[in-house]
């Protein structure tokens, strides 16, 4: 899946579809750096809020490159601006991602 360096379980791609899904309504593709904590898990999908990279759907391609080769070689500082926090949050209408910039 595209934005994840790992192969992950079906709990989880469930909940990754959200982070894609709400990441395409800003133009853009969600990279994942790490998982932060504050899990949730649900009959048919695990996950937690999450910190990466939100990049535009013009710029993807060029970050996804660096981005699968950045334990070898450090990611440029020209996407320290595109770092954001994939935070969860839950109501009576389900599950729902929200970008924020720390």
């Amino acid at each position: 899946m595209r934005g994840l360096k790992t192969q992950e379980g079906k709990k989880f791609e469930h909940f990754w579809e959200l982070v894609q899904t709400e990441a395409q309504k800003l133009d853009c593709v969600f990279f994942l750096d790490c998982g932060e904590g504050r899990e949730i898990h649900r009959d048919s999908m695990d996950g937690e809020d999450l910190s990466g990279w939100l990049i535009p759907l013009s710029d993807a391609d060029i970050f996804e490159s660096a981005w699968k080769d950045a334990d070898k070689i450090p990611l440029e500082d020209k996407w320290a601006s595109r770092i954001r926090f994939a935070i969860w949050s839950e109501d009576a209408q389900g599950i729902h991602i929200a970008f924020q910039e720390f």
